[in-house]
């Protein structure tokens, strides 16, 4: 099941150990890596029972074939951390407790995240199938929420390198169910099997291959760090908006539906700041219309950023998905 683990009593605590530890698994991690997994996901879920009174974690994997990473998410509406510096080292805590929880997270994880407040806590921890290249400046996630009640999930979020660039794909398969899992999931075939880094060509492509679906809507982005420049195309009601020197602008799109009658997709190309911040979302999540104010935020890591945006803005009545590119590494602990 696609969906959020809630956390709200001490039993599923192991379920979120179960959680990553078979998903750590599934990705080739080796035992050592896969208990560090473990380890990580049994801290993070106590602490949200313990420091935050209840919340939820997600798990999840996202990133371009043998780059994917591994996510282990959580939020909560607890009172926040006042001292996070302190709080991250092994020893110290909060409460009564052994206080290794953030400094355990820290230590064995590839990198963590923590965006805190007096109305609640994210803390993200990312786990790397395979050592990343120094020149690899790609910070991004990708999430999806079911339907509440559906075991597959309507969306599809997708990312993959080709010709110096990032390429990123979200799509909404029509209604939910498994009839909408079965037109996302062909669509990001598609999309992981498209020709070239021209995203109004390769949403093109994927339209030619949901053919006998119920067709989706969908966007495609081309991240170039290098050149500091993004390439849109879009059919359908996904939102796109860029985040940069504290303003958003939000991206136009075009009636249509993958799959549907021939359409061309709306298309477009922006220069970036080295600030900007990309966010991509289905309409299973409510317009950000307050994205603006929450500058802290927007500096920190696209697993952190994606977490928050998806817990404040899901609609609980669709499938949801969000993914989050920077263009430049947010900052971490």
């Amino acid at each position: 099941m696609i969906g959020w683990l809630k956390v709200e009593e001490t039993s599923a605590v192991a379920e979120a150990r179960r959680r990553a530890r078979r998903t750590a698994s599934a990705l080739g991690f080796n035992s050592t890596k896969v208990e560090h997994v473990a380890i990580v996901a049994t801290e993070i879920a106590q602490n949200v029972l313990r420091h935050g009174g209840g919340g939820q974690m997600l798990v999840e994997v996202f990133g371009a074939p043998s780059l994917e990473r591994l996510h282990l998410l959580a939020f909560d509406n607890g009172p926040g951390i006042t001292r996070v510096d302190r709080m991250v080292r092994d020893g110290e805590s909060t409460k009564r407790s052994l206080g290794t929880g953030l400094g355990a997270i820290k230590r064995l994880s590839d990198r963590m995240d923590i965006d805190t407040s007096p109305s609640g806590t994210v803390v993200a921890a990312e786990f790397l199938r395979k050592a990343l290249r120094s020149a690899t400046p790609a910070d991004h996630a990708g999430l999806r929420i079911a339907y509440p009640g559906e075991r597959r999930c309507g969306d599809a979020v997708a990312a993959r390198s080709g010709d110096g660039v990032c390429l990123y794909f979200l799509c909404d398969g029509l209604g939910h169910g498994p009839k909408a899992a079965q037109a996302a999931d062909t669509a990001k075939q598609a999309f992981m099997a498209a020709r070239g880094s021209d995203p109004s060509e390769i949403l093109q492509e994927i339209a030619q291959g949901l053919g006998g679906t119920r067709g989706a809507v969908g966007a495609v982005i081309a991240l170039n760090h290098t050149a500091k420049r993004l390439d849109y195309a879009a059919i359908g009601n996904i939102s796109t908006l860029i985040w940069q020197d504290r303003k958003v602008q939000r991206l136009s799109v075009r009636d249509g539906l993958l799959g549907g009658r021939s359409a061309t997709p709306h298309s477009e190309t922006i220069s970036l700041a080295e600030d900007a911040v990309v966010v991509m979302h289905s309409d299973g999540l409510a317009t950000m219309r307050g994205i603006t104010e929450k500058v802290a935020l927007m500096n920190k890591s696209a697993p952190v950023i994606a977490t928050r945006l998806l817990a404040e803005t899901e609609r609980k009545r669709d499938d949801a998905s969000i993914i989050v590119a920077r263009l430049h590494a947010g900052r971490t602990l």
